[in-house]
């Protein structure tokens, strides 16, 4: 399990690291130059303002937001250019450089899983900052089908 990182590690960084409890992964160390501040939250969790991603190998692509206020939240994200390459292009400008990732929703067989591509999740990688921002465009919907 690994975390994604912003910028190659300098001698003069000394990292500040904390620990999370978590049901899916166990008890986690990270540093906290992985986290990401959400100043609004996602959508329908405005109250969770930091997160972390969490790289699982057993489940690859998928990749895990887990909130560090509230370990017990979390969603499972993929990288938005695995399903909606032209996703980039509806963007606002100033988030068109960023990291956009989808939140997946994962169902009991025989129901599909779904990813949201209408609200994608956008990751500023060198300020650590993160939104989710809705779509105007009506090409892209809250649940499509990705199995």
């Amino acid at each position: 399990m690994s975390y994604s990182t912003a910028s190659p590690r300098t001698e003069e960084m000394i990292p500040v690291k904390s620990k999370l409890a978590t049901r899916q992964f166990g008890e986690l160390e990270f540093e906290e130059r992985i986290v990401y501040h959400f100043a609004s939250g996602l959508f329908g969790f405005e109250e969770y303002h930091d997160f972390i991603i969490i790289d699982d190998k057993d489940t690859e692509p998928l990749r895990w937001l887990v909130s560090i206020d509230d370990p017990d939240v979390g969603f499972a994200i993929l990288e938005a250019s695995l399903l909606a390459p032209k996703l980039y292009r509806e963007l606002p400008h100033e988030d068109s450089a960023s990291a956009v990732f989808v939140v997946v929703v994962l169902k009991r067989d025989p129901d599909p899983i779904t990813a949201n591509l209408k609200a994608p999740i956008v990751l500023n990688l060198s300020s650590r900052t993160g939104k989710q921002i809705v779509l105007n465009s009506d090409e892209y919907s809250t649940e499509q089908k990705i199995n």
